[in-house]
């Protein structure tokens, strides 16, 4: 996969439902950062799903907007069907925990 693109999805008025696809680096967080952190900010938003089924590749840019938003919403930042490799990438920053939540199997 090159092509990056993603779509965002407003649930229940208060969660926002985030698919990327592609490799999520340094450019294509910064489109991502500024296409949801306003919504995010001033929405109502409370809690973000990141849906990684179709991203093949991140760096540690993902995890800074990941935390940055954790910061700012009320609610949770929670990254869902991440690939093995991508969990295993997570679990060595220490950010597994923090964003894999076990109860969170389905999105809407």
């Amino acid at each position: 996969m090159n092509e990056f693109s993603f779509s965002v999805e407003i649930v229940n008025d208060h969660k926002m439902v985030v698919r990327p696809t592609g490799s999520l680096d340094f450019h294509t967080v910064g489109i991502l950062k500024q296409a949801i952190y306003p919504l995010a900010v001033n929405e109502d938003i409370t809690d973000i799903i990141f849906d990684y089924t179709d991203v093949d590749y991140s760096d540690s840019s993902a995890f800074g907007l990941l935390l940055k938003l954790s910061r700012t919403l009320d609610g949770e930042v929670t990254v869902v069907n991440a690939r093995p490799s991508l969990k295993r990438l997570f679990q060595m920053a220490g950010f597994d925990t923090l964003f894999f939540k076990e109860d969170h199997n389905h999105i809407a």
